[in-house]
């Protein structure tokens, strides 16, 4: 079998084409698995007031961060895909690297139940810290800046002061747009500034109101000298970082990363911001990991579905094979994307595991077609009557012999079917009907065309990124269905 695939291999080399898409494929999906690697509001470490920190690694399991349990999966498996490639390029013994690769699959499974059901704990938070804080503010609730900064824990400090290194710098890197905006630009840091600046005029303004001594104008002074001594200690201990490792993008596809159409008209495309402020290169670098799963689940759903009813339906033939004919007659008039309308449209969900198992539920017909033939023309061959001479069950004799003769052909279906199913989360996104909060590649689409044509630009990289991955799954779809044609 290992020559088999081994030649198949060397076919598909010899497609320059569909070897260079499949690639292009690879490289969407590492980008897409190690997509936190490249874009983080966390930093790999830092070096702060004598101490290293460790943020990425502290919150790339808190479902506070990631909040989708989507990239919770992705980030587990982002370790446990090295270990299954070690194992399959190490372990030579067959029935051992099935036994291992196994294991770590139900290792992936079962951390990833654990940490989404488990009740999420924020690396920032200590409820000791918490009730001092309660028991303390019962009695004196006046807030003060030295009380809060007690009662604030590591973390806690190291992320206040890492939100305003990152706006800050975020400030200095979109000013040079500043002369092409004509005024000046709406980053957060700037906003943070104008919001402070405000609150410190309105606390000014309430105590020359009130008279001196008076519960307000103690109220208002106590505020006051809060956010005075708040901007003396940032301003103090931001120089305190000394080391700060960041990834490539340093925003979280669910951070609020500022802009303002304004600033979009002119900024390049990788200093683009989403339409509701989040960054558009952090949604397109997760988005890459929806298409994955909706290709690879919904197809691997389909597959359940259909390789046990097509095997049966070849192999029986008759009575049984024709009432499998009119159901499938029956499923193929219900189209899939029309389907996913009507659903989402009845149960008022969009959610995007509710869209992978309507593809899959509804896109297996054409994978039971092709088995059911293939096993018409394998079942009276010499090697199947040699399994009824020797008196092997029905079962085996279809999924141990038939069944693996049958596959190679069926795989040259998968690439076009999970193709289609990427498409359809894609069209349904873009109508409006896909996930909410999510950065799939359809929504992304579905914003730039809600603020047509003020910023139609927001439609493009999405898209072109979508047709590109779509093209290449084509193309390597193409070239595998050359490997295995024996004509060739």
């Amino acid at each position: 079998m290992q020559g088999f695939w081994y030649t198949i291999w060397k076919r598909f080399r010899q497609h320059r084409l569909g070897y260079a898409a499949f690639y292009v494929i690879v490289a969407f999906g590492l980008v897409g698995i190690y997509a936190p690697f490249l874009a983080s509001s966390k930093p790999f470490c830092v070096f702060y007031d004598g101490q290293w920190y460790f943020p990425f690694f502290r919150y790339l399991f808190y479902t506070g961060f990631y909040t989708k349990r989507l990239d919770i999966f992705f980030n587990l498996l982002m370790f446990t895909l090295p270990l299954g490639c070690l194992i399959f390029l190490l372990v030579q013994q067959r029935w051992l690297r099935i036994f291992l690769e196994g294991l770590l699959i139900v290792a992936q499974v079962a951390l990833f139940l654990t940490i989404v059901l488990s009740t999420p704990k924020d690396p920032e938070a200590s409820p000791e810290l918490a009730k001092e804080r309660q028991v303390t503010l019962a009695k004196h609730p006046l807030p003060s800046w030295s009380f809060d900064l007690s009662t604030m824990t590591p973390y806690a400090k190291l992320n206040l002061l890492l939100r305003e290194k990152e706006s800050a710098a975020q400030d200095r890197c979109l000013q040079r747009y500043k002369a092409e905006t004509g005024g000046s630009i709406p980053t957060l840091w700037q906003n943070e500034q104008d919001l402070e600046k405000e609150a410190i005029a309105r606390e000014n303004e309430r105590m020359a109101q009130a008279s001196p001594g008076s519960e307000d104008y103690l109220a208002s002074q106590a505020r006051l000298n809060y956010m005075q001594d708040r901007r003396h200690w940032i301003d103090e201990e931001v120089p305190k970082l000394q080391f700060t490792l960041m990834p490539l993008r340093p925003y979280h596809w669910q951070d609020d990363a500022g802009g303002s159409q304004n600033l979009n008209e002119v900024a390049s495309w990788w200093d683009l911001t989403r339409i509701n402020r989040k960054d558009l290169v952090a949604g397109l670098l997760f988005g890459i990991r929806i298409s994955l799963v909706v290709g690879l689940v919904s197809v691997a759903i389909a597959l359940a579905i259909a390789v046990p009813v097509g095997c049966l339906a070849g192999y029986y033939g008759g009575t049984f094979d024709i009432i499998v004919c009119r159901l499938l007659e029956i499923w193929e008039s219900m189209p899939t994307f029309f389907m996913l309308l009507l659903v989402v449209a009845v149960t008022q969900s969009k959610s995007i595991f509710l869209v992978i198992a309507v593809i899959g539920l509804f896109g297996w017909t054409s994978f039971s077609r092709f088995l059911r033939g293939e096993f018409f023309k394998q079942r009276n061959l010499t090697y199947v009557e040699a399994c009824h001479a020797l008196g092997y069950k029905d079962g085996r004799i279809i999924y141990s012999h038939i069944l693996p003769n049958a596959v190679p052909p069926l795989l040259t279906l998968l690439p076009f079917a999970i193709m289609g199913a990427i498409a359809s989360e894609a069209g349904l996104s873009f109508l409006g009907l896909g996930e909410e909060g999510s950065c799939s590649w359809g929504v992304l689409m579905d914003e730039g065309r809600q603020a047509f044509p003020g910023e139609s630009y927001l439609l493009w990289p999405p898209a072109i990124l979508l047709t590109v991955l779509l093209v290449a799954i084509a193309l390597v779809g193409d070239a595998f269905r050359d490997a295995l044609d024996p004509k060739t």
